[in-house]
């Protein structure tokens, strides 16, 4: 799952002034998600979008730290005492800061993310830190038990940018790589990045008159202590390039003794040379030790995803957005506020029939509000057996046959099994986001990618057919595609961007069939539709022929409703957002349904009727088709944004008949006395039913019945309890029920249990965020 998708289910207690010696050694963010960004997909998530001023990439960063992809060794902050003798009397103070300089990722994968003074300011205002002074940076750099040497890369206009702070970043890590034996992560580092920092220089004395709101810049020492920047306040406080680093130190210190602030110290006249030597400056002292900043309304970088589900399923939306100030949340579904939907996520247990609709999320502080995308939430029982299904969360390759054509003769497409597409970035209407799960999908981003026609400019297709597989009769092909397309909206600003998805049934699973100008031979029937809307005939009909040619059916020969994109059933279905192209499934998901109902021809996107014929040609059964075609001998540019993802592809008998697991009964929490015995109870209907208990997510060996019985409970039994119910037509999960011991309590904190706590906090700089 989208690193952007995460839930943090924990308590976050930022407490800045409490018990500084036992908390102000750690950086106060939320644990990082196992399915967090590492460093290099994040900095592909970035690399097209704007650089500052554009907020969008800043944004983006903000939203990775302030929900914890930060990596682990980051978060153990490293103590810098000193001590100044003023007027007689000696003053020592420790203060508290990260042992490099502000990164994204993990251990072993991230990035020294450079960053504009606005997007630090906010971050400290966040987490409780402050920038450093230009002392600080000294002593910081005096202290480092790892001293790097500086890499300057020449200057260029290109240095303000993602693939040069990238090129910088593998440069300090060879250096880095070496010293690990000696000093591993965590260590205190210095000589990687010069410092953004705080001084008088951000409100007065301008290096250049017309800069009269700069980020101030300093440092870059060498190993023998001498250092490459100056201070400097030349740059617009928008400004940020590859050798801007962003070293959080923590607010909260010890000044002689007592618990204080650098910011406290700092505006004092009589100390605040201690960790200033800028403070004759403006009358001794840093009267604003901070960089001013408007207050930011919200913005949703992770919009909530659609999702298609059997009942009895729990499901869960989610929102990530970023804004100054506390985040208000208000979920809706079809336009009515839900009472207690009030956080960033928003979970649905036992989902059915009366649960579908669309569920959007209004995001709001005391600068803006943001409204969020529709998610549509299908809830459709299975009722039929599954002959066939891939999810593609492994490489299957080798269950599958491929097949290719082109009018060169010359191969150009690719295919990639297993493909990550949540950490694929792209833009939507000057959006820029990640792919999100698809709607079948249980949170896994892994899919079958396809594409052609990116070297060679000719009419190219690509085709799989699963082995060894003849499907007749009644029955249904069902799968998840993601047509994705260079340019913005109908392609616009880009070239060739018109390709088209395929997907087909009743073939031979031995050729390529494709929208060729000229084919050896042809079978079966197959449908297509292009992404962007950009050609008359954006949606297509196609009728093998195992002489030659295949038919491209026009008209109602087709069975279509409409072949333009412009036709009201595209438009009321495609809306913007979250496609791009109004009337084009393009950059969204769309499910996909071709049913062979007694020898009707029947094709469904997003459970719209889009075809509708009588199978009258001679192909009644045989084997399934997903590929992609261009029918343009124009190549894409960009080429790497030309591409389809195929989905958890299903096979269904729509002959069979059943009914698939639904849970009328969930478990319930159980309170028992040590050594009593406790039971959870599920109630479920559905054919022929399988049982698998779980605890805290893991199975339960030999509890497969509707009951589970802990017949001498201890304290290793407090947690929660699900249950998966299967049969052969799918499975769902119960909600969790807890069991707690009586004297004991449990909070698992997945949800805003703040009413059942009592808090108390001395100061107001204290923070307790919950869920």
């Amino acid at each position: 799952m989208n690193p952007f998708r995460a839930s943090f289910k924990t308590l976050l207690l930022v407490l800045a002034l409490i018990s500084p010696r036992a908390n102000a050694a750690t950086l106060n963010v939320p644990p990082r998600a196992t399915n967090a960004l590492s460093g290099q997909q994040f900095v592909k998530s970035i690399t097209t979008m704007a650089t500052p001023p554009d907020t969008q990439r800043e944004n983006w960063i903000y939203a990775q730290i302030a929900s914890g992809n930060v990596p682990n060794f980051m978060r153990t902050l490293v103590p810098i005492t000193t001590n100044l003798t003023i007027g007689g009397i000696s003053h020592t103070v420790t203060y508290y800061v990260t042992p490099d300089y502000m990164a994204i990722g993990s251990d072993s994968d991230y990035f020294l993310e450079p960053m504009t003074p606005l997007l630090a300011q906010r971050l400290d205002t966040l987490l409780g830190t402050i920038r450093p002074t230009r002392k600080m940076v000294d002593q910081i750099a005096n202290r480092a038990v790892v001293h790097l040497q500086p890499n300057p890369i020449p200057p260029d206009p290109n240095m303000i940018t993602v693939p040069y702070f990238n090129q910088h970043n593998t440069m300090v890590w060879t250096q880095r790589v070496a010293t690990l034996a000696a000093h591993p992560l965590g260590s205190l580092v210095g000589g990687d990045k010069k410092d953004v920092i705080i001084s008088p220089k951000i409100y007065t004395n301008f290096a250049q008159s017309s800069i009269t709101k700069p980020v101030v810049i300093y440092g870059w020492h060498y190993p023998d202590g001498t250092f490459i920047q100056p201070e400097y306040n030349g740059h617009e406080e928008t400004y940020a390039d590859y050798s801007h680093g962003i070293r959080m130190v923590q607010n909260a210190i010890i000044f002689d003794g007592t618990n204080t602030t650098i910011s406290a110290v700092l505006t004092n006249p009589a100390i605040a040379a201690v960790l200033s030597d800028e403070t004759t400056f403006t009358g001794n002292v840093l009267p604003k030790p901070y960089y001013t900043v408007a207050a930011v309304a919200p913005v949703i970088i992770t919009h909530p995803w659609s999702r298609a589900v059997g009942p009895g399923t729990n499901v869960q939306f989610s929102v990530l957005a970023v804004g100054d100030q506390t985040l208000n949340y208000t979920w809706k579904l079809n336009g009515t506020t839900i009472a207690g939907a009030t956080t960033s996520a928003l979970t649905i247990s036992n989902a059915q029939s009366s649960s579908a609709g669309s569920y959007s999320v209004v995001v709001a502080n005391g600068s803006g509000t943001a409204t969020s995308w529709n998610a549509t939430l299908t809830v459709t029982p299975q009722n039929h057996t599954i002959l066939f299904s891939d999810d593609f969360d492994t490489d299957s390759s080798a269950n599958w046959n491929l097949f290719w054509g082109a009018d060169n003769g010359v191969a150009d497409y690719t295919v990639n099994w297993a493909y990550d597409y949540g950490v694929t970035a792209m833009t939507t209407g000057g959006f820029a986001r990640q792919i999100p799960p698809s709607p079948h999908s249980t949170g896994s981003t892994k899919g079958v990618k396809f594409t052609v026609n990116t070297t060679n400019g000719a009419n190219v297709g690509v085709n799989i057919y699963p082995k060894n597989k003849t499907f007749s009769g009644n029955f249904a092909l069902k799968f998840d595609m993601w047509i994705n397309y260079p340019g913005a909206a109908n392609g616009g600003g880009a070239s060739g961007s018109t390709q088209y998805g395929i997907y087909g049934i009743n073939h031979t699973g031995t050729r390529a069939n494709w929208g060729a100008a000229s084919a050896s031979a042809t079978d079966g029937l197959w449908f297509g539709n292009d992404g962007d809307g950009g050609t008359t005939r954006d949606y297509r009909a196609y009728l093998g022929n195992l002489a030659g040619t295949q038919t491209e059916l026009i008209g109602a020969s087709s069975g279509l409703i409409a072949s333009n994109h412009s036709s009201s059933v595209y438009q009321t279905l495609f809306t913007v957002p979250p496609y791009e192209s109004a009337g084009a499934p393009g950059k969204g998901w769309v499910s996909i349904e071709v049913d062979q109902m007694n020898n009707n021809i029947t094709v469904m996107m997003n459970g719209t009727v889009i075809a509708q014929r009588t199978n009258s040609s001679a192909f009644t059964s045989g084997n399934i088709m997903l590929g992609l075609m261009d029918v343009f001998p124009s190549l894409a540019n960009p080429a790497a944004d030309a591409y389809v993802i195929f989905d958890n592809v299903t096979v269904e008998d729509l002959s069979s008949t059943g009914a698939g697991p639904t849970i009328n009964s969930q478990p319930q929490n159980q309170t028992a006395s040590l050594g009593s015995s406790a039971s959870f109870t599920v109630s479920a209907t559905g054919t022929s039913l399988g049982y698998q208990w779980q605890f805290n997510g893991s199975n339960i060996g030999g509890a497969t019945d509707p009951s589970y019985t802990i017949n001498s409970v201890q304290n290793s039994n407090i947690g929660y309890y699900t249950v998966v119910v299967s049969n052969s037509l799918g499975s769902v999960t119960s909600t969790s029920a807890t069991l707690t011991i009586n004297g004991y309590y449990f909070d698992r904190l997945d949800a805003n249990s703040s009413a059942n706590w009592v808090t108390n906090t001395s100061s107001s700089d204290n923070r307790i965020t919950w869920n």
